[in-house]
């Protein structure tokens, strides 16, 4: 009988886990569909950094000209080599090459 009601336990808790993960997916999932690449976005809009992709050095760099997660970017003009934003009050000209490593929401 204990072991019957163990593995009736064990087996709510899985049922019970896997319902909460399967919301946590479906949250994220819906999260990630507006997120993309900072080089995408369109003139005048205003879009929140998310993450970075690339190495710890290129990494290091964006955030030392000030992209850091949490902060509103917008985009003022670009041209086809790259893009001049507004971040933190600054105007900052960057590459599309370091654009890409940029993810928003």
């Amino acid at each position: 009988m204990i072991i019957n009601i163990k593995n009736y336990i064990d087996n709510k808790t899985s049922i019970i886990y896997n319902e909460v993960a399967n919301e946590n997916q479906y949250q994220l999932d819906r999260k990630e569909e507006n997120n993309m690449s900072l080089a995408f976005i369109n003139l005048g809009e205003t879009r929140v950094i998310i993450d970075f992709k690339g190495k710890d050095e290129v990494k290091r760099h964006l955030q030392d000209m000030g992209f850091v997660k949490g902060e509103s970017v917008k985009l003022l003009s670009q041209n086809e080599s790259g893009m001049i934003l507004l971040i933190k009050g600054v105007r900052v000209a960057i590459n599309k090459g370091l654009l890409s490593k940029i993810m928003v929401a």
